[in-house]
């Protein structure tokens, strides 16, 4: 299975990227084998987790800046559109321009989404919240406590039930507006 981790890449902030090592930490060492009971076996299974930044582009020097914010941006969308889960680090109304269009690229695709609250973060913007299929505190998440296989397995169903009434209902204004032109 394929996990995207998504937050803060470019950051002088020590706290910052302490906390977003300690959530990839997290998912390497949990290696998150109950997101899909059934489809992830702990005995078989490998979860590949992708963080964007740790990805480096062949021959970056060589190239003009133009075209290797292309080719990061390329990579990021590919592992979005390859991954079945996003682990959002929630930084509040503060999150990053490349993390909120990373978490409404995934939602549009149809990514799974678990949104971790930040030590911190009193309030997150309602979209980061709508597209989440569940919402945790970040020291639960570190502690484990938002893994286990029944939990994930809620989640699930009920983020499909969400996506697929989001886009049904999206899809009717659209033959509603078409019919009204």
């Amino acid at each position: 299975m394929k996990i995207y981790l998504a937050g803060p890449v470019v950051t002088d902030d020590k706290e910052v990227k302490r906390q977003m090592a300690e959530l990839e930490e997290t998912i390497e060492r949990m290696r998150l084998p109950a997101i899909h009971p059934g489809e992830c076996d702990m005995r078989d299974d490998f979860v590949e987790l992708y963080r964007p930044g740790k990805h480096k582009v062949p021959n970056a020097w060589g190239i003009d800046m133009r075209t290797w914010g292309q080719c990061v941006f390329t990579m990021d969308v590919v592992a979005i559109d390859e991954c079945e889960w996003m682990v959002l680090a929630d930084y509040g109304r503060s999150a990053t321009a490349g993390t909120s269009w990373e978490a409404g690229y995934a939602f549009a695709k149809g990514v799974k989404i678990l949104v971790v609250q930040m030590p911190g973060v009193e309030e997150s913007s309602l979209m980061t919240q709508g597209c989440a299929a569940n919402i945790c505190k970040y020291e639960d998440f570190i502690a484990g406590i938002t893994c286990n296989e029944q939990d994930w397995k809620v989640w699930d169903e009920i983020y499909d039930h969400k996506f697929e009434r989001f886009f049904y209902e999206r899809g009717r204004r659209s033959q509603v507006s078409v019919t009204l032109n």
